[in-house]
């Protein structure tokens, strides 16, 4: 019987589309699952010239072609709560098992979509790439400098600034967890005195005006577009995540030009990603440029509002022991 491992959580309802369709597209299946903060209490790794990798983690036995899918989560080392003296072992333990968490974290089967180390894809690297490979970004500034802040604004009279990584943070702190997002905000030169005073280092780009934008989910060089007319409500203009629920964006299904996926393409490559959402902007004058790729952004809407099943493409591609060449036939 074939096994497909899902890491993610469970409140995630995209993963919950995709379990449904694989045991919809396969009854003689197995799926397990890795849930939230996983928690580890006995695991090996094994290789050898004549063997294949293999992983066991707890009572799950996973190799070098197993079908595994990273949506959400990550593993726990430890359980820091069943310790005397936490703050030593927890240093004894994080030496010991860190290692094999890189490893595992880093993804080690050839059929696997996304990892963990995605979540920390660098987005400076990104758009060095993207120039690399003639794809049109916004000017970039990343500075801790009120003065050269400044004379970027004065040069571009518009600024986007918004996080240099995930917009999205959690994180526990004491019995507490803490969720929140940063979106990105306009800021032009009245909002930034021209002297000499200095802030932690942050993200700065130009703000291009557009006529729509893209998001575009990509999988194995397969991409499923969708336009946002979101420039035509002032609460969305910015930042089309501030949702008017309202009076909700336009969107429509779209095909980027094809020379652009190619470009998209070897930037994934490049960056060693297989599965990612492309935020792209289109200005009034028909030019794309590119902001982020965002390796375990949501699909979810993308699928609905244009019927791309896109949690079909993923699953079938999980079924068919991740043959790209039958994820393109989906």
């Amino acid at each position: 019987m074939k096994e497909i491992f899902i890491q993610s959580e469970r409140n995630d309802l995209s993963t919950d589309d995709v379990i449904a369709w694989i045991y919809y597209l396969k009854e003689d299946i197995t799926i397990n699952t890795f849930l939230d903060d996983y928690l580890i209490d006995n695991l090996s790794v094994e290789m050898s010239n004549n063997k294949k990798v293999e992983v066991r983690i707890n009572n799950k036995k996973l190799n070098s072609t197993s079908n595994i899918w990273y949506r959400r989560g990550e593993w726990i080392g430890f359980d820091k709560n069943n310790v005397r003296n936490k703050e030593i072992h927890k240093k004894i333990n994080t030496e010991a098992i860190t290692p094999a968490l890189e490893f595992l974290n880093s993804g080690f089967s050839i059929n696997q979509i996304n990892k963990f180390d995605d979540n920390h894809a660098n987005k400076l690297k990104m758009l060095r790439t993207a120039l690399s490979l003639g794809i049109k970004i916004p000017d970039v500034l990343l500075t801790g400098s009120n003065l050269e802040l400044h004379q970027f604004i004065k040069k571009h009279k518009k600024v986007i600034t918004k996080p240099v990584e995930n917009p999205y943070t959690n994180f526990k702190f004491k019995n507490h967890s803490i969720k929140f997002s940063a979106s990105s905000k306009l800021i032009t030169e009245d909002d930034v005195e021209e002297k000499e005073s200095f802030f932690l280092p942050s993200f700065f780009q130009k703000y291009i005006e557009k006529k729509y934008e893209i998001r575009s989910f990509y999988i194995d060089g397969l991409f499923k577009s969708m336009a946002i007319f979101s420039q035509q409500n002032e609460k969305t203009k910015i930042d089309f995540r501030n949702y008017d629920r309202i009076r909700p964006n336009r969107c429509v299904p779209y095909l980027l030009p094809k020379a652009l996926e190619r470009k998209l393409h070897k930037l994934m490559i490049q960056m060693d990603l297989n599965c990612g959402s492309f935020d792209i902007i289109v200005t009034p004058q028909n030019q794309y440029y590119f902001l982020e790729v965002n390796p375990i952004g949501q699909f979810q809407w993308v699928s609905l509002n244009c019927n791309y099943y896109i949690e079909k493409l993923i699953a079938k591609k999980l079924i068919k022991n991740g043959n790209q060449s039958d994820t393109k036939s989906c």
